[in-house]
This record gives C-alpha cells, sequence and structure tokens, in this order.
C-alpha cells in the first residue's frame, strides 16, 4: 500500500487556475462565487441555483498544476463538508471529447467528511446526458477536479472543499 496522493483545494501548487461555470453560459440565471473560508483551510463554494431560462446548474472547476504519479490508483476521496444537497464531482483527462467529464454523485451532510468512489463509480456525461464508449477512468490521467450543483432545486447553496485525495487502497463511506 502506498501513500495517497492529496491535493488541497487552496494550495496554488496543488491547482493552477479556478474557473467558475454556471448555467449562465446557456442562458440561465444561477449565481456563484469562490472564497476561502473564515479560517483560510478551505474553499468556499457558494451561491444561488436557478431554474429560470432553462438553466440549473453551477460549478467549480479546478486544474491540476502538475500531472499526478503514474500509479494505479484505486480510488479517489473528497473532503468536504456542504448543505445536505446533492452535488458531482466531475473529473477530466486529455482523453475525452472537449465537454465530456467522468462523473458521480454524492448526497452531502453538514458534517466535514470524506467522501470515497472508485473508478466504478462514474460515468461519463455530455451536458447532462450519459456517454458511453469512452476511454477507461485511470485516476492518474485527469487534468481538471470539478464540483457541480445540478440538483434541480432553486435556491441558496454552499459547499465547503478541503482537500482530494487519490490512493491504492480502498475505504468504504
Amino acid at each position: 500500500m502506498s501513500k495517497p496522493v492529496q491535493l488541497d483545494f487552496i494550495n496554488n501548487d496543488h491547482f493552477s487556475r479556478l474557473f467558475l461555470v454556471h448555467d449562465t453560459v446557456m442562458g440561465g440565471r444561477s449565481q456563484g462565487s469562490v472564497t476561502k473560508t473564515a479560517d483560510g483551510n478551505a474553499v468556499l463554494f457558494y451561491g444561488e441555483l436557478s431554474l429560470e431560462n432553462n438553466g440549473g446548474f453551477a460549478s467549480v472547476e479546478f486544474r491540476l498544476q502538475q500531472k499526478l504519479p503514474a500509479k494505479m490508483f484505486t480510488q479517489v476521496s473528497l473532503n468536504a463538508a456542504a448543505d445536505n444537497r446533492t452535488y458531482q464531482l466531475r473529473l477530466k483527462t486529455p482523453y475525452i471529447p472537449q465537454g465530456v467529464a467522468y462523473v458521480t454523485e454524492f448526497n452531502t451532510t453538514s458534517e466535514l467528511r470524506d467522501y470515497y468512489f472508485d473508478s466504478a463509480a462514474f460515468e461519463g456525461r455530455y451536458r447532462g446526458r450519459k456517454i458511453t464508449n469512452l476511454p477507461a477512468l485511470n485516476f492518474y490521467d485527469i487534468i481538471q477536479i470539478s464540483v457541480m450543483l445540478a440538483d434541480k432545486k432553486t435556491g441558496p447553496f454552499q459547499i465547503e472543499l478541503h482537500h482530494i485525495s487519490f490512493s491504492t487502497d480502498n475505504k468504504t463511506q
């Protein structure tokens, strides 16, 4: 068992760029922002989800500063606390078409905790539709990590993102 690779969302050495992508790119009205938490230990992604004008999603994207080590990682864990809504963890590699992501959903709690996923938990999606015939997801190929809210419920949201880890051993939630 090798040591996990942990990437802290507030660390500029881990992530080179941060993007906000909301339904406004298609005429929607959702809003979202990112700031550091009061203690400076995490990133807070917050805003208001709207279904107006066929809207309904808000996301924050993090581009990795460096490639992950070429290890056969078997699991990814996201350390977060949120608002009891269902979020998506979205992973992108250079081997899939633009706009496509490997996606899994997770139900959040207000307590800070780890959410564990193996590669089988992810499916290919493009604009909310399932995509098949994608290359197998290898965690070491990831170049971008996103967290998206698209649960079709209007109202305020917030998720506190601490870190994401890649490991070669499997733990359960």
